[in-house]
């Protein structure tokens, strides 16, 4: 037995059906009934509140809409609130159509009494609530699978990060493999090749000095002095060899220090070629000119030196028949471009592509001795002042070595 009354929205234009409605209801004495009636649809069609009513009968021939698109209109303005269809026609698609739509139940009017009409208004209120309680059990369903989704998403998140770092410490590993790897085939070549470069020197030293052990009271004083400079020569190799393979492997490893300082560029530069020219045999002759003004620049003195003097090292040891070697110095407004040019066996094409690898050598220098560290410690001495290097060069007509440095203001 309902307590409560239950609040009816009747929407009927024809004022007999409408009194005839309200009868029926007040005369089921287990359930009040609180009507509120009106005879159009737009007088309904104001905004309200959605609790305001627990059913809605409603006639479907209104002054201001008719048929099926009533039903649409009245659910879309209470979607929670029970309907029940009160029509004059008498027609199953119709009602079928009507509760596809919204509507709760489909009563023609004259062929129900009391009892239906309240009991259809009953089914309709208990069906609603059990809509909307399976609606609300929906929503906590969706809410859950949401939340599991969002965990599942967060925990999918979690394990792709953790893969992430797995495969990016796997990369790590790989790489420092590698290095280590690259590292090892790296000092089994420094070996090869200093136990290779150190034969001859040592050869020379020792041959020289058992022969002045032996012999120095048979040599006369020029002869003593040729063993004694072949000694000093083959000493100043082993140094500049250690040297170069000491600054190779600091290069490597990333340990060469960059450290630049104000240079008067043209004195720094004939003192070298001066330095070299003392050393070379008559065949060689070095010549430096400069254009612009050198004064001073930023740069490191000391890579620098091992720039300049493994080219012009290079363009004298494969200019085996002598000839003219050039150093030019060209200061511009924003760099320092120098050109050391020979007229040597040259470099072939395929060789030019791996010139500044460690170890690397063109495949025309026969029998001229050569570590392989020369060009590949300019590259690097030249990649420290953020400069570039390029290669110009022609088997049998010599070759070009251009050295672009910018200037650090």
């Amino acid at each position: 037995m309902y307590t409560d009354p239950i609040r009816v929205l009747l929407i009927e234009d024809d004022l007999g059906d409408a009194d005839l409605i309200t009868e029926f209801l007040d005369f089921i004495k287990s359930t009040p009934f609180q009507i509120t009636h009106h005879r159009c649809l737009q007088e309904v069609l104001q905004p309200r509140d959605q609790d305001a009513y627990d059913v809605i009968l409603l006639d479907l021939s209104l002054p201001d809409s008719f048929g099926l698109e009533t039903v649409e209109q009245v659910y879309n303005q209470f979607p929670t609130i029970p309907i029940v269809i009160l029509s004059g026609l008498e027609d199953e698609s119709l009602a079928t159509i009507a509760v596809q739509k919204g509507a709760q139940d489909y009563l023609v009017k004259g062929d129900f009494d009391s009892n239906l009409l309240v009991r259809s208004i009953r089914y309709g209120i208990e069906r609603a609530k059990t809509i909307q309680l399976l609606n609300q059990k929906e929503q906590q369903l969706q809410q859950a699978n949401e939340q599991l989704e969002h965990r599942v998403a967060e925990r999918t998140s979690e394990l792709q990060q953790a893969n992430d770092q797995l495969r990016t410490l796997e990369s790590q590993l790989r790489l420092a493999l590698a290095q280590e790897q690259e590292l090892s085939h790296f000092k089994s070549r420094i070996i090869s090749t200093v136990s290779h470069e150190y034969r001859t020197p040592l050869t020379t030293i020792n041959s020289s000095a058992e022969i002045l052990e032996r012999y120095l009271h048979k040599l006369d004083a020029e002869k003593q002095r040729k063993h004694f400079q072949r000694i000093q020569l083959s000493v100043k190799h082993l140094t500049a060899l250690v040297e170069d393979v000491l600054f190779i492997n600091k290069a490597e490893l990333e340990k060469v220090e960059f450290n630049p300082e104000p240079i008067y560029l043209v004195s720094f530069f004939e003192e070298i070629v001066e330095g070299l020219q003392i050393t070379v045999d008559e065949k060689h002759q070095l010549f430096f000119t400069h254009h612009g003004s050198c004064e001073c620049a930023n740069l490191d003195p000391k890579l620098l030196r091992q720039m300049i003097t493994n080219l012009l090292s290079n363009a004298i040891k494969y200019s085996p028949q002598g000839g003219k070697i050039t150093l030019n110095l060209s200061c511009e407004e924003n760099q320092v471009v120098f050109q050391v040019q020979d007229k040597g066996i040259g470099i072939p094409q395929a060789d030019q592509a791996k010139l500044f690898e460690s170890f690397s050598r063109a495949g025309n220098v026969g029998t001229i001795a050569g570590t392989g560290l020369g060009l590949s410690i300019v590259k690097k001495c030249v990649d420290l002042h953020g400069g570039e290097i390029t290669v110009k060069s022609e088997v049998g007509f010599g070759t070009t070595f251009t050295v672009t440095l910018p200037l650090i203001k």
